[in-house]
């Protein structure tokens, strides 16, 4: 099978060292070469974000990305990059009708614009639709309502021949919107558990020397988002605690980052700046060793989207403190691999890092359980089977059906 998939603002080959960091990145570069292991060719198409990316790239035996030029060579924020999205479309139309795959399968909102777009034409392949979020679900989290997004969201749902989500709670967003449930499958985000497993080495680095049996609290968050704050206060409650905060996918310099320096201030008004580390990125080959040094992982995120820092630091057998929404609330069992809460508040949060860690035995049979969990659901191999059959779910006779616009009946 020939598949296209559309990363308009992601980059699964990025200009620096290392692997992607940011989660549709490590989504799309992961899921390609476990397709093209299966014997798929695969053609990754991404808007051109550094000068110095070649027109095309192999990532892979049988993975390809080409490089669309759309707007300006550098990295752009979402309401920048939008801006672009019309040439991004028209870029890629150019190459569908040059190379037409069997399917086509988009990666976000502005993917699925760019690519219900590209292919207008009646000789269009098959579309699949990821979303990793919806902004229905987001706004049940507390988070901002964006009018204009959610109609795009649910004009490609309605447009697309089949839609993957990572969570039900997105499914039951799109059924609220009077998408059929028979055209929308959960297909989770993945974890290398080759890569992030319990056993293997650790590192002292961010840590300080273990004095009173200091518990070692972990997350990965963005630092411009509210989590960290949330962390913050949640250290202020756990006195025999210290924690690292490593910073999400953006690409920070910490000594410049406003946001960096808003929370070394925030934890020094509140007395745990000695207690606490904010790090840069952390190359995703050391990443398993700091999350092996720790004793917790805490997500202090109102609302998850992929939750792949939750799955790694599950496969790392650590123990989970969260709040139960989107793909956490179903990654993570209750009392049995961690703890799901109602609100990340610090409170609650605190409480609950409490209670786990004062029962040793326990925190050690949610991470072990955490792990087999990660191993038996959340491969990268069972996501690129699941999404195989949502391929061949969208692959039937298209002709004869009309267009269905998500929304058209709900109530």
């Amino acid at each position: 099978m020939k598949i296209a998939m559309v990363a308009e603002h992601a980059n699964p080959l990025p200009a620096h060292k290392g692997e992607p960091a940011c989660g549709d990145s490590v989504h799309i570069a992961t899921l390609s070469r476990q397709l093209a292991k299966a014997g798929h060719r695969v053609t990754v198409y991404a808007r051109r974000n550094a000068p110095d990316l070649p027109e095309r790239s192999r990532m892979g035996r049988g993975v390809t990305v080409e490089y669309l030029s759309a707007g300006p060579e550098r990295r752009l924020e979402d309401s920048a990059a939008t801006e672009h999205t019309g040439a991004f479309a028209a870029a890629l139309g150019g190459r569908l009708a040059e190379d037409r795959p069997d399917v086509l399968h988009a990666f976000g909102w502005t993917s699925g614009l760019a690519a219900v777009s590209a292919a207008e034409d009646g000789g269009a392949p098959p579309i699949v639709q990821t979303f990793h979020s919806l902004n229905a679900a987001e706004r049940r989290a507390g988070l901002p309502q964006q009018r204009d997004r959610s109609r795009i969201e649910a004009a490609i749902a309605g447009r697309a021949d089949h839609v993957a989500v990572s969570s039900a709670d997105q499914r039951f967003e799109l059924a609220r919107m009077g998408l059929p449930r028979d055209r929308v499958s959960v297909v989770p985000f993945g974890v290398d558990t080759d890569h992030f497993t319990p056993e293997g080495a650790t590192t002292a680095e961010t840590w300080s020397p273990r004095r009173n049996g200091r518990t070692r609290i972990i997350s990965v968050t963005d630092l411009a988002g509210g989590g960290a704050e949330t962390l913050i206060g949640t250290l202020r409650r756990l006195a025999g605690a210290e924690l690292t905060v490593v910073a999400g996918p953006a690409q920070v310099e910490l000594p410049l980052s406003a946001d960096a320096q808003r929370l070394e201030l925030l934890a020094k008004e509140a007395g745990v700046d000695d207690r606490i580390s904010l790090t840069g990125p952390v190359d995703r080959k050391e990443l398993p060793r700091l999350l092996r040094s720790a004793d917790v992982y805490v997500s202090g995120s109102a609302y998850e989207p992929c939750g792949g820092a939750v799955l790694e630091a599950m496969a790392c057998a650590l123990p989970v403190v969260a709040r139960g929404a989107g793909i956490v609330n179903e990654a993570v069992l209750n009392g049995t691999t961690g703890t799901l809460l109602r609100t990340a508040r610090p409170d609650a949060l605190a409480r609950a890092v409490h209670a786990l860690t004062a029962e040793p035995t326990m925190a050690t049979a949610y991470g072990i359980a955490g792990a087999d969990r990660a191993a038996s659901r959340y491969t990268w191999e069972r996501v690129a089977a699941e999404t195989e059959r949502v391929y061949q779910q969208a692959l039937p006779d298209r002709e004869g059906a009309l267009p269905y616009a998500a929304g058209d009946g709900a109530h």
